[in-house]
Formats: structure tokens, C-alpha cells, sequence
């Protein structure tokens, strides 16, 4: 599996090395939220976008495992507490039958 990882990533690599070397003299004009700016170099434009994909993947990941620790412990303490709750019923003393029932005296 590793491999097939290592061969994907090489040809994610030089795809985008193939990609900056062919556009690198390309430019582009980008308006941002009402904001012009002019001239900008696709390269910054693919790198930009990437960084932006990254930080926006890591924190909901990061938030997903939050949740998921959260969910964990909480999971723990109920296995815990069910855990001393059946520990306490071992320990209860039986009950004792009344001797004069009346399936004791034959009645």
C-alpha cells in the first residue's frame, strides 16, 4: 500500500513541478471580498490555494478528533460506573426465603 501511496504522490509531484515550469510566466488578476490585485503569478495563486485547503482540512480534522476524544472519555466513565455498578450487585448479600412460607409447611 505504500507503494501505491509513494507512486501517487511522486506523480501529484510532477504534475505540479510540470504545471509551475509550463505557466510560470502566466498571470492572473484576482478580486478578493471587493479587493483587486493585479499581476499575481499563478504559482502564488496555486500555492496560496493549497495552504488555504490545508489549514481548512487540518482544523476540521482537528475538530473531528476533539469530538471523537470527547466521546471517548465520556464512553469511559459510563463503562466505569457500569463496571462498579455490577461489582456492587456481586457483593449484595442473597435474600433470605421466610421459613414459615407456605410452601415450606405443606400447606
Amino acid at each position: 500500500m505504500w507503494l501505491i501511496k509513494g507512486f501517487g504522490f511522486l506523480l501529484l509531484l510532477f504534475t505540479l513541478v510540470y504545471f509551475f515550469v509550463t505557466n510560470s510566466g502566466q498571470s492572473v488578476d484576482i478580486n478578493v471580498i471587493g479587493k483587486s490585485f493585479l499581476g499575481i503569478s499563478i504559482y502564488w495563486v496555486v500555492v496560496v490555494s493549497y495552504l488555504l485547503g490545508f489549514a481548512t482540512s487540518f482544523v476540521l480534522a482537528a475538530l473531528r478528533e476533539f469530538r471523537f476524544h470527547r466521546d471517548i472519555s465520556r464512553l469511559k466513565k459510563d463503562a466505569t460506573a457500569k463496571d462498579q455498578e455490577i461489582a456492587d450487585l456481586r457483593t449484595l448479600p442473597l435474600r433470605q426465603e421466610n421459613p414459615t412460607s407456605k410452601e415450606d409447611t405443606g400447606e
